[in-house]
């Protein structure tokens, strides 16, 4: 009788344990497993990318382009926006490409209007592609102005990505 009774309650501390551990575990919401991104955690990671003024991000995108093989043909600053004018040399798969930096965007996104300025622009230079670069976000309207357009987008977590992949001390400088 002893012997079932020891273990029926050691039966019930251990669903007990149990029922702790799964309540106090970190979940894949909050650690950001699954998806594959913490929110949290990339905001803060390429925070200091929003707060370059137009000339230190127009710094920042030519030495990584630079570490991509383009040649920096050409660099304008204005109040919140770099234009670059970059060629990769590379014979088929090289050629002309304009990319837009917009620092300090209002509330933090780019508007469809920076899109459709990068689209004209590259058209207007002859460029055979755009770039639009930004330490902040995308609206939806601007994804959609780029859909389908010879454009790219890249949101302060795709350039923390290219960062971190090609110009490594400067993602350990910052500690992304």
């Amino acid at each position: 009788m002893n012997i079932v009774l020891i273990g029926i309650i050691a039966l019930l501390l251990g669903f007990a344990i149990i029922a702790l551990i799964s309540l106090t575990a970190p979940r894949a919401e909050q650690s950001g497993v699954g998806e594959g991104k913490n929110v949290v955690s990339d905001n803060a990671a390429h925070a200091w990318i929003a707060r370059l003024d137009a000339k230190d991000l127009g710094k920042l995108l030519g030495l990584l382009f630079s570490e991509l093989k383009f040649e920096v043909e050409d660099s304008r600053v204005s109040d919140s926006v770099v234009d670059l004018f970059a060629v990769n040399p590379t014979p088929i798969t090289g050629g002309r490409v304009y990319i837009r930096g917009v620092s300090h965007p209002p509330l933090g996104v780019v508007g469809e209007e920076e899109v459709r300025v990068a689209l004209e622009t590259a058209r207007a230079e002859m460029a055979g592609k755009a770039l639009v670069a930004t330490g902040g976000t995308f609206s939806p309207e601007a994804r959609a102005a780029a859909e389908g357009a010879p454009l790219e987008l890249l949101d302060g977590v795709a350039l923390i990505g290219l960062i971190k992949k090609h110009l490594p001390p400067i993602a350990v400088a910052k500690r992304v």
